[in-house]
């Protein structure tokens, strides 16, 4: 009986045990691959800059590592790929202080770069915590600028493939979205007309009239502007009685001062001044101050109106106002001596219509 050497099969396992040393960065990577993506950040343990930029990179879903560069020695571009490798990770960030603030080293394996940059600290701010902070963000944004040329028509070629999870980090707006978050909304247009078809009453006696209001304000500041208008009569205020028929038709006229604001979606109003009011009566109507028969008047009386307009586009809008004055005197409608109506006291005068607004 012939015994068989265990030689050959001692020279296998030991082969099957020696290949996966033989890919130290292979297996790091695979070890890691379902973790998130890893930056590498080569500064001492407590390093007060170095643990600014592992919060700014965590606050964007990354995952940081920290590396002791004891081991590393200078800075350089060989050393601290070797470092990011080690780690598992996607890119390695180092910070050596320079005279003018931090000399940036950023190896990254995606995109196959290393980027050197000098960074100063701003006036100031060297040591400062607030310093620190801000060049630690202008740290991660230098390492997101190298990882978005993986967008690219033609992206750099990179040791590492671009994984759907390292977009998803990069993704950033569409050009036009971008520039709608960017840029502030146009300012509303300073100068504004409206048109509204309203209704005049004045209870005492009279029934409602039908007008049109034409407005025209001026906004020279973002509240404060002035604003004038005239409600011109569609139909007269009417009352009639057996052997009696009485129309009164009323013009106002006014201006005031405008507070409101200029920018919102919604934006209300709110309007006071002096309003002229133009009466022209026919049948039997008695105005206070003058004689008997008299068929046209006119009077200053102060008024308030408030309003809310929607802004469909900044140059565009639909609005609705309430004004309400007094005439301190009023108007009376007699007959035999005896008052039988009163209009002016008070005066409500509300419209809907549209805004448009220029410069």
């Amino acid at each position: 009986m012939t015994r068989r050497s265990p030689a050959p099969l001692l020279l296998a396992l030991a082969t099957l045990a020696a290949v996966p040393s033989l890919f130290p960065h292979a297996r790091a990577d695979e070890a890691r691959e379902g973790a998130p993506s890893t930056i590498a950040v080569v500064c001492p343990p407590g390093d007060r800059f170095g643990l600014r930029v592992v919060a700014e990179l965590e606050s964007l879903g990354f995952r940081a590592a920290i590396l002791d560069p004891a081991a590393d020695g200078p800075a350089s571009r060989a050393s601290l790929e070797a470092s990011a490798r080690e780690a598992g990770a996607i890119a390695a960030i180092r910070a050596v202080p320079s005279g003018r603030g931090v000399e940036v080293w950023i190896a990254d394996r995606v995109t196959g770069k290393t980027v050197l940059r000098e960074m100063a600290h701003g006036a100031g701010d060297a040591g400062a915590p607030d310093g620190d902070a801000a060049l630690a963000l202008r740290v991660v944004e230098l390492l997101r600028a190298s990882l978005l040329e993986t967008s690219l028509p033609a992206p750099p070629p990179g040791e590492l493939p671009v994984t759907p999870e390292i977009r998803e980090k990069l993704r950033v707006p569409a050009p036009a979205a971008l520039a709608a978050a960017s840029s502030p909304p146009p300012p509303s247009p300073a100068l504004r007309v409206s048109l509204a078809p309203g209704a005049l009453l004045s209870p005492g006696g009279l029934g409602a009239a039908a007008s049109l209001d034409l407005d025209l304000a001026v906004m020279p500041s973002e509240h404060v502007g002035v604003v004038a208008f005239a409600a011109f009569p569609l139909t007269s205020a009417r009352l009639e009685r057996p052997q009696l028929s009485v129309d009164l038709s009323v013009q106002l006229t006014g201006a005031g001062v405008r507070l409101t604001t200029r920018a919102d979606r919604w934006t209300p109003s709110a309007d006071v001044g002096l309003a002229v009011v133009s009466l022209q009566g026919s049948g039997m109507v008695v105005t206070s101050g003058f004689s008997d028969g008299e068929s046209s008047a006119m009077t200053v009386a102060p008024f308030t109106r408030l309003g809310l307009a929607f802004a469909v586009t900044p140059s565009f809008r639909l609005r609705a106002d309430v004004l309400a004055s007094v005439i301190a005197q009023g108007v009376s409608i007699r007959t035999a001596e005896h008052d039988i109506a009163t209009w002016g006291r008070p005066i409500m005068l509300s419209s809907a219509g549209v805004d448009l607004g220029w410069f």
